[in-house]
């Protein structure tokens, strides 16, 4: 029978909990791939010739799956429960929106090798098969496309959410007696604006980084970091000890590059108190 289950959501740090349409063996849900191919042969030449969906289209594509029977699909998802395996394929269910939890998708790949688990964020080009209906825990019909992949890929948070419509090289570094900070490149999102630093200590003594007291001034507008715990963006080490280097992605929200040069504030001390440690501050122009 079909199970209803609470997918947690992590955003700013608040869990979201959705209720969810988990079937119970994806495998037995009419996806094995026979006479449907999926990466070979005939389904292969079909969905060469498919007609794509529309960006509008996708979300028309939930409600009606049956409507866009054959159409083309190329999107990102996130897989949202252990995949599911026979001799012919690997069946995956995953959220088209992983932010808000939408979009259930069932996805029938013929690779029956394919690594792929729960939390991965995928790449699927394929074609809409058909619709699936079940029932969720308050016996509500609940229905999802069922795609027949001729590519599944694994790719990361940024490719699949968040990508960067610009980004700028800076290359830019400081040294205060061996406590270096160098900001290496900043890429703006729809989403979100993502700083990388790396932090060098080449002085004798253990450096601190403050992460928190980071500032990103664009105009009259002073932005503090963010967290984002979908992305789980490697951080820079608060404690650095001598002769060791830290990079990570600092997170702001985002910004227009268009609306001026930016300025970029870090901060930190030494564990040598005869050592002051002034700001960094890094002038960057976007045009």
């Amino acid at each position: 029978e079909n199970i209803s289950i609470n997918v947690k959501v992590y955003e700013r740090g608040e869990t979201i909990m959705k209720k969810a349409l988990l079937f119970s063996s994806l495998v037995a849900l009419s996806l094995a791939l026979s006479g449907c191919g999926g990466g070979s042969g005939t389904t292969a030449s079909n969905q060469k010739e498919a007609t794509p969906l529309s960006t509008q289209e996708y979300s028309q594509m939930y409600t009606d799956p049956t409507k866009f029977k054959g159409r083309k699909v190329d999107f990102y998802l996130k897989v949202f429960r252990e995949p599911e395996k026979d001799e012919k394929g690997t069946y995956i269910q995953a959220w088209a929106d992983p932010k808000s939890s939408n979009g259930n998708t069932l996805i029938a790949y013929a690779d029956p090798n394919f690594q792929v688990k729960d939390g991965d964020y995928i790449h699927v080009v394929g074609v809409v098969r058909d619709k699936f209906t079940g029932k969720n825990a308050f016996g509500a019909e609940v229905s999802a496309p069922i795609i027949d992949a001729e590519l599944v890929e694994k790719t990361d948070y940024i490719t699949a959410v968040a990508p960067a419509l610009k980004t700028i090289s800076v290359g830019q570094e400081q040294n205060q007696k061996g406590y270096k900070v160098k900001v290496e490149k900043i890429e703006f999102a729809k989403e979100e604006t993502r700083v990388y630093v790396t932090v060098k200590n080449e002085s004798k003594d253990k450096i601190n980084f403050y992460n928190h007291a980071t500032k990103l001034v664009q105009g009259s507008t002073q932005l503090e970091p963010e967290m984002n715990f979908e992305g789980d963006y490697k951080q820079i080490q608060s404690d650095i000890l001598p002769g060791v280097s830290s990079d990570g992605i600092i997170v702001f929200k985002a910004i227009d590059p268009k609306a001026g040069d930016i300025k970029l504030i870090t901060d930190g001390s030494s564990d040598n108190f005869n050592m002051q440690i002034k700001p960094f501050e890094f002038n960057v122009k976007l045009q």
